[in-house]
């Protein structure tokens, strides 16, 4: 056993030593590469895939995928786009899009960057194999409709059906096995739990449905019309008899041209006039750095999903204690002199959302400006968070406000009734044993509970009040738990300015007193400290320019057919 021992130590002393040798080894190759960096060609068509969706964050690298860095960002594409309509050796862009599922608002978002890009003057080719196969391709279609030009390919159909909500109501079938909920809420539009709590849609929940599908089904028709050169009735009556076939969309004039892949490709080629094709990713890596003096340094912060106390963050969530140390280290950093803040929620921890709030006024206090850009949403406990920024700055279609607080449990007694299970308590305090799923909230709790969401409640609009410069009755009308359009946000005064991550960019500019086109550098925070991680993505440029290599080689170089703008 001894002897079997022995060799089981030298056998994982050796792995240990060949995986650090192998580290080093490629640690000591991608230093020498970087060190001699590939230079991108002088003409560039630039390309990019965004049928997967977009995160607001970067995540961990694939240790399983030979892309050694994550995806591009909603952010990085937005930022990389508007470098490369500025830059001259970028003659064109060509995107791969399907259905999506990026959410309107970064629809929105990635809508605006295209347009930005071609009003520099470069031309921007939308190709799908087809939008929605027999399934909804609204978002897919809506992005294309920023693009000059749209080619479809011959089989493929347009899915423009119009937006959907469907709501299952579980109560039925909780109450089946015995199981219900107990909520207390402020106010009546705050539905978090209605599909666990009712049996159908409430008054006010149809209410605040039905107004935004309204404005977002407004949005939909009123960009794809403006694009495509059509009325909105006309548009209105396309969606109407949707989906349409490749040939039916071609003849009402959705898309352009009846192409595959590679015959979009041959003709965007043609039009950029001898450029090589690079990806947006290889562009990230090697070509975006923008000439010139920056004016100022401007922190990018990323925080997407679940608010919650504590730190750690896995997955989507917004960790406090990891957010607010981010805050504290820019607040004490003198290279930088501003933060854009893109905010991703639905809500969550109202503790949380307080604590990252004072870390936002902390910094201004500390003389930087912080502007929140929202994403497809940053609503109930977002919204909290961002009323501690200078600015607020939304899409459209950013789902918003949610001015509420709820809370409660699911309640068991039936089940375990049910189940032959009989549970002991024992307690000492009136309401120590208040939050057990075992049993329902007693009157005293529930008047106590409900007394204190009252009290969150009344914080929550007091601080909107005093942070929007709005007076409290205006408030409490427009609060009541109710989720907004960024759009009508924008109207009743909790939003500032409709746009995207540009429309940030110039309120920081105007916030630090620099001129509108004033050089800004980006420096995403934090910045990356997990060792093996950070190694990863310091092999980024090896795989861009792996990949530019491999495109250069592979370049089709037929220059037919063209396209003909519309």
């Amino acid at each position: 056993m001894r002897l079997v021992g022995r060799i089981l130590v030298w056998l994982l002393a050796t792995l240990g030593t060949l995986a650090l040798l192998a580290v080093a080894a490629a640690a000591f190759f991608v230093w020498q590469l970087r060190a001699e960096r590939y230079e991108l060609p002088e003409r560039i068509l630039l390309t990019a895939d965004w049928r997967s969706s977009l995160g607001e964050t970067a995540g961990p690298p694939d240790l399983l995928d030979l892309q050694l860095q994550p995806p591009p960002t909603v952010t990085d594409t937005v930022l990389a786009l508007d470098a490369a309509a500025k830059d001259p050796r970028v003659r064109g862009l060509v995107v791969r899009l399907a259905e999506t599922e990026h959410g309107f608002a970064v629809a929105q978002e990635l809508r605006e960057a295209v347009l930005r890009f071609r009003a520099a003057g470069k031309f921007a080719i939308a190709e799908a194999d087809t939008f929605g196969e027999l399934g909804s391709g609204n978002e897919g279609y809506y992005i294309a409709t920023a693009f000059e030009s749209i080619a479809l390919q011959p089989g493929g159909l347009v899915g423009l059906t119009g937006i959907a909500v469907q709501i299952p109501f579980a109560r039925d079938l909780l109450a089946s096995l015995g199981i219900r909920m107990d909520v207390l809420r402020r106010a009546e539009f705050k539905s978090a739990f209605e599909s666990l709590t009712d049996g159908a849609l409430s008054g006010p929940n149809r209410e605040q449905l039905e107004a935004l599908l309204d404005s977002l089904n407004g949005q939909l028709v009123t960009g794809i019309a403006e694009q495509r050169r059509l009325t909105p009735e006309q548009v209105q009556a396309l969606i109407d008899r949707g989906p349409l076939s490749a040939d039916e969309a071609k003849e009402s004039k959705l898309v352009d041209m009846l192409y595959y892949h590679d015959q979009t490709m041959t003709a965007a080629l043609g039009r950029a006039q001898g450029a090589t094709p690079i990806d947006l990713e290889t562009y990230l890596a090697d070509g975006m750095s923008a000439p010139g003096q920056a004016a100022a340094q401007v922190a990018l912060v990323r925080a997407a999903g679940l608010i919650r106390r504590g730190d750690g963050a896995l997955g989507a969530e917004i960790a406090a204690d990891d957010l607010i140390e981010t805050l504290e280290d820019i607040a004490h950093d003198p290279g930088l002199a501003a933060v854009l803040l893109r905010l991703d929620t639905g809500g969550g921890s109202a503790v949380a959302s307080e604590s990252i709030r004072r870390a936002l006024l902390e910094l201004r206090a500390a003389g930087k400006p912080v502007i929140v850009s929202m994403g497809n949403a940053a609503a109930s406990g977002g919204y909290w968070i961002a009323m501690g920024a200078d600015r607020i700055v939304a899409q459209p279609a950013t789902l918003t406000g949610s001015i509420g607080v709820i809370g409660g449990k699911p309640v068991l007694e039936e089940t375990w009734r049910k189940l032959g299970v009989n549970w002991a308590t024992i307690t000492r305090g009136a309401h120590a044993g208040e939050w057990s799923i075992n049993q329902p909230f007693s009157d005293s709790a529930r008047a106590r509970i409900d007394a204190l969401i009252g009290w969150l409640y009344d914080r929550f609009t007091s601080l909107v009040a005093e942070a929007r410069d709005l007076p409290k009755e205006r408030v409490e009308e427009i609060a009541r738990g109710r989720v907004w359009s960024g759009a009508t946000a924008a109207q009743l005064g909790l939003v500032d300015e409709i746009g995207g991550v540009d429309v940030a960019l110039a309120a920081v500019r105007r916030s630090l007193k620099l001129p509108e086109d004033a050089s800004l550098a980006i420096a995403v925070r934090p910045v990356e400290t997990n060792p093996v991680r950070a190694f990863l993505r310091s092999l980024s440029p090896l795989s861009a320019q792996l990949r530019t290599l491999l495109t250069l080689a592979q370049a089709p170089t037929a220059l037919a057919p063209t396209f003909s703008p519309r």
